[in-house]
């Protein structure tokens, strides 16, 4: 049965799990959604994908970093990508 985490328990799952996540913390980004990689939403699925999160993301002004997305168990998910984002300096 899945684990019910809380988003900053969830966040600190994922860094003990990947270490380029536990970097990314460390700089300061924050996990924003896991989204399916750029033609890999089901069909019927009417969602924005990696590409259109990260250009809208990267229009307000972030950073983004991309990362491997994994389920609550620690599990891959290979259709999907985990987006980050970064407040640059002004």
């Amino acid at each position: 049965m899945p684990t019910d985490y809380g988003r900053g328990e969830y966040v600190t799952f994922l860094a003990s799990k990947d270490p380029t996540i536990r970097d990314l913390v460390a700089k300061g980004y924050e996990f924003v959604t896991n989204a399916f990689r750029s033609g890999a939403a089901p069909g019927g699925v009417r969602t924005k994908d990696a590409e259109a999160i990260k250009a809208r993301l990267q229009k307000e002004g972030y950073r983004i970093a991309v990362t491997s997305a994994y389920d609550e168990t620690g599990g891959p998910l290979p259709s999907m990508v985990a987006v980050w984002r970064k407040r640059r300096a002004e």
